[in-house]
């Protein structure tokens, strides 16, 4: 496969609402079928078996494009959509891209870093994110980490009492609005809320331990991914940000004319963003797998051997075959890009 493909909507069941701003994005309002607050955009990654509901198909999370599971189409040809590094070292992407439109304020949690995950779940990654803001409305705001270093017995109380408002107290509370870039390193306490659409860069799992669930219908089993609550809190990042917010709102770094790279050097070894802000002709500095989610505007892709024209809302999945991309027209994209490895 040498070629891009679009992807169409993917939504994936979730237990908070949402799913307007994603609607509006794509161009789809009012068609039946397609609802919830997250879209699995290039996914590799299916639900985890234990918390899909019933009547969802086991491989609902992998994006599925014109010729079929993406998931089928890179175990067929590896390299050819990897890479031959990527493909070596993970065979997989190493990413989760999704557009996440929070419609009510999700819990409070946070996610475990690989040494957790593989330690205790098998896993050779983690969970580290980052955020980047595509739409809000209303009050829009986010909390990440604490503002002050806590004892694990505060965190541990807060959780036995489902004491959300002390939860919230203590965490650094931010308007957002759009365009702007955010990152979360596994383990800090966050939580979005409603309002806020972002396109979210991730490693590619779905461990959330929940701090705030019980509101959520979430028990105590699926909020500790089955560790129990000992074990879980292990994963928390307990020291206090209010003094070093910055390192969660990385700086913008140039990259080629039209390119920006959106996160820091830290989040390399776990995905990259580049803003394509194309008012003529702008090409990638590198080609590679990747995924992109075109935010504005219209125009034309372009790679060795053809184009498809692009507009706001489209979505598509380009394999490392393809070779360098050139956007063409009056158009902005987010080009997701796997880890370094």
């Amino acid at each position: 496969m040498t070629a891009p493909l679009p992807l169409p909507d993917n939504r994936v069941p979730v237990y908070y609402a949402g799913g307007a701003g994603i609607d509006e994005f794509r161009g789809i309002t009012g068609i039946s079928g397609l609802t919830g607050p997250e879209d699995w955009v290039g996914s590799l990654t299916a639900l985890p078996a234990a918390i899909l509901p019933p009547g969802h198909p086991a491989d609902t999370g992998v994006s599925h494009t014109p010729l079929g599971s993406l998931r089928e189409l890179v175990a067929a040809d590896p390299a050819g959509w990897l890479g031959e590094r990527l493909a070596a070292a993970y065979g997989h992407s190493g990413l989760l891209v999704k557009l996440l439109d929070a419609g009510e304020r999700l819990p409070v949690h946070c996610h475990p870093g690989r040494a957790f995950a593989r330690a205790h779940l098998g896993s050779l990654f983690g969970k580290t994110e980052g955020w980047i803001v595509l739409a809000t409305t209303g009050d829009a705001r986010v909390w990440l980490g604490l503002r002050d270093r806590a004892d694990r017995a505060d965190l541990r109380r807060w959780i036995a009492g489902q004491d959300t408002a002390a939860m919230l107290a203590a965490m650094n509370e931010l308007t957002v609005r759009p365009g702007q870039v955010l990152y979360v390193p596994a383990g800090l306490p966050h939580a979005i809320g409603p309002g806020v659409m972002i396109t979210e860069l991730q490693e590619p799992t779905s461990f959330s331990v929940l701090a705030d669930h019980a509101a959520f219908g979430v028990g105590e089993d699926a909020a500790t991914l089955g560790l129990g609550w000992d074990l879980a809190l292990s994963c928390f990042d307990l020291d206090g940000y209010a003094g070093r917010l910055d390192e969660l709102m990385p700086g913008r770094r140039p990259l080629v004319p039209g390119v920006t790279s959106l996160f820091g050097p830290e989040a390399d070894p776990y995905f990259r963003a580049w803003l394509v802000e194309c008012a003529d002709t702008v090409t990638l500095p590198e080609a590679g797998f990747a995924v992109v989610v075109v935010t504005a505007g219209r125009g034309e892709l372009r790679w060795s051997g053809g184009a498809m024209p692009v507009t706001r809302g489209r979505t598509l999945v380009v394999p490392d075959a393809a070779g360098p991309l050139e956007f063409r027209g009056q158009v902005s994209a987010i080009v997701c890009r796997p880890p370094e490895v």
